[in-house]
């Protein structure tokens, strides 16, 4: 009996600070994924536009940067809730700027299939890393998040350190995962779609990225008027 209650308490244990923070990083990751914003439509507007390999390009940036941001939020939380808003004007002027550059050239801009026949004409890899970060970076709320996150595994869940590095670490892995789900399926529409949908899309994703981004200077406008 006692064997049968140790092995018990080793199980619960186990679940606790191993099978707890994987399945609620699991969620998380999925969440953050799933929740439509700019870099969701990027990923689909890319896939199907450029292929599957430009689009990963991308998702590499997003992870990078929410990494990026994880790390800020677990390792000096406090000093970043005292000074985050005074770069927040700053952060939408920037983030306002690149979008709308982002949803003006998609809606005007009338391209061809891309084929392989023209590879000199691709940009760069890691351009699409670059867009990537900047997508996931340019919104204020993405910081604010990932601290609420933290906050809550710290407190409500009481991880140790071990625990918050592990979740994290299935966080970063379940939206890179979902991202890449994302690209496969959109990527699927690439053979079937004409030129004049595909600028439809462009215009579509175009509008997207302006409405994104007077959502993100809405707030300063307002102090300002």
């Amino acid at each position: 009996m006692l064997h049968i209650e140790s092995c018990m308490h080793r199980l619960y244990v186990f679940n606790m600070e191993i099978i707890e923070p994987i399945w609620k990083g699991l969620i998380t990751g999925l969440l953050f994924t799933l929740t439509f914003g700019t870099v969701f439509f990027s990923l689909i507007q890319t896939s199907i536009r450029r292929g599957h390999r430009k689009s990963i390009f991308i998702a590499i940036g997003v992870v990078i940067s929410d990494a990026f941001y994880i790390s800020i939020a677990v390792l000096g939380s406090s000093f970043i809730v005292d000074e985050i808003h005074h770069y927040d004007n700053l952060i939408r002027g920037i983030g306002f700027l690149f979008l709308a550059f982002l949803g003006i050239r998609s809606i005007v801009k009338h391209e061809k299939m891309n084929s392989e026949e023209n590879p000199e004409q691709e940009k760069s890899d890691v351009l699409y890393v670059m867009k990537g970060i900047m997508l996931n970076s340019i919104n204020p709320m993405t910081l604010i998040a990932w601290l609420g996150v933290t906050a809550y595994v710290e407190t409500a869940n009481q991880f140790n350190m071990d625990q918050v590095l592990l979740f994290f670490a299935v966080v970063l892995g379940m939206m890179f995962t979902s991202m890449f789900g994302i690209i496969y399926f959109a990527g699927k529409l690439r053979n079937i779609l004409s030129e004049k949908n595909l600028h439809r899309l462009n215009i579509f994703s175009g509008i997207i990225f302006l409405v994104f981004s007077i959502v993100i200077i809405f707030p300063l406008l307002m102090k300002l008027f």
